[in-house]
């Protein structure tokens, strides 16, 4: 009695979990396979597997000559609905993990790879500070370095969100200086002081809290075949791609698909190959 499997319990669902993970995505899974994740014993094991056969039968085949279960072409999930990422985070990787912001560890693997694209970021005290300030809604003061105009200096700023746009972090803040509503990245934040109480800002963010539809299309220069291609890589619904996105982050998304803005003007190049 001592080893039955109840998969109401959480650590058995993890284990049975586990089986359909790797049953799934790398196609086999041995006993020791779920000692060593889990440290249980055999003979736990061996009830794990009878079980979640008992509930997914057809799924799994015991290879006597390799000792080892096996995925089932047609094997269908019950439990798990892990993602590609989570896979070869988990299969495929040394660490275990996929890289998040800033990290270089190598995969370990040479099955995969991945491209860690430069960043500069604040430091923990700074990242800090602008935290407690948009959780709190306090005035914060940060010396600031803007790519326009050769602006650097302090500025006082009271952030009431954080947006991340797909390659880095911004603070939603109302700009004191300005008058109104700014993105400031977190990396170009050199220092911040401690963030102080503030009176409620004086007018609603409307760019933030407004949803709009950026709708696109395949551009009209390519041939009937490439804009088949494009359409399918974006799953288009007709030739039409529909994307919800706050106002105020309207221009992240049309520099990650690669949109010209609405005007039509492009931004001053910030970099260019070394030849």
């Amino acid at each position: 009695m001592g080893t039955a499997t109840n998969p109401e319990q959480w650590a058995a669902m993890e284990r049975l979990r586990f089986i359909e993970r790797a049953a799934w995505w790398r196609g086999m899974v041995r006993r020791q396979d779920v000692t060593d994740v889990f440290g249980v014993g055999a003979a736990q094991v061996s009830v794990d597997f009878q079980k979640y056969q008992e509930m997914n039968p057809g799924s799994l085949v015991y290879s006597l000559n390799r000792k080892r279960y096996e995925g089932t072409p047609d094997m269908a999930r019950m439990l798990d609905n892990s993602t590609l990422e989570e896979a070869v985070a988990q299969f495929m990787t040394r660490t275990g993990r996929l890289p998040v912001t800033g990290r270089i560890d190598a995969p370990g693997s040479p099955q995969v790879d991945w491209l860690v694209l430069p960043e500069r970021r604040p430091g923990a005290d700074v990242e800090r500070r602008v935290f407690h300030a948009v959780l709190h809604r306090m005035r914060l003061e940060i010396l600031y370095a803007s790519p326009h105009g050769n602006s650097r200096g302090w500025r006082a700023i009271m952030p009431h969100a954080l947006a991340w746009s797909g390659h880095r972090w911004h603070a939603r803040a109302w700009c004191f200086e300005k008058g109104g509503y700014r993105d400031f990245v977190l990396g170009r934040m050199e220092e911040a002081r401690w963030p102080v109480p503030a009176e409620p800002l004086p007018l609603r963010d409307e760019a933030w809290e407004t949803m709009v539809t950026v709708e696109v299309m395949p551009h009209w220069e390519l041939s009937r075949e490439q804009a088949a291609a494009v359409a399918a890589d974006f799953r288009m619904d007709k030739n039409r791609l529909r994307i919800q996105v706050r106002q105020a982050m309207v221009q992240y998304l049309e520099t990650f698909l690669g949109l010209p803005p609405l005007d039509g003007k492009p931004g001053p190049p910030k970099l260019e190959r070394v030849r």
